[in-house]
């Protein structure tokens, strides 16, 4: 498959996951002000999901920067990108600041070693 078909799936990807979200989001909303049994059963799972999926969405944008303003990018696609050398520095550097400070709690718990060793970069 060529990188732009993949690029093309990948972004497909993100706005299904934004899509989840804010089903998520809003359902949260709509279930925390129903005040019943229904509501305290999947409050939980609502949270749970609107969570998954914002972790999913910042670990995605930031690949996405990163493979997109890769310093080297122009040797392994054809179209070249309209910014400079620094300022793709600084995207890349953005994108993985972002991996180190999205919240792996919600895939790995507190005592994990990836937790502690990611706690300790920050």
């Amino acid at each position: 498959m060529k990188s732009e078909q993949f690029v093309k799936w990948f972004v497909m990807f993100i706005i299904l996951v934004k899509v989840v979200y804010s089903i998520a989001y809003y359902g949260n909303l709509v279930v925390s002000n129903i005040s019943d049994t229904f509501s305290h059963e999947y409050d939980e799972i609502i949270l749970y999901w609107k969570h998954m999926s914002e972790f999913i969405f910042i670990l995605s944008m930031s690949i996405l920067l990163i493979y997109h303003f890769f310093p080297d990018r122009v040797s392994f696609i054809q179209k070249p990108i309209l910014v400079d050398k620094e300022t793709r520095l600084l995207f890349v550097l953005y994108g993985t600041i972002l991996i180190f400070t999205a919240d792996w709690t919600v895939l790995f718990d507190e005592d994990s070693q990836i937790i502690k060793i990611i706690n300790k970069i920050k």
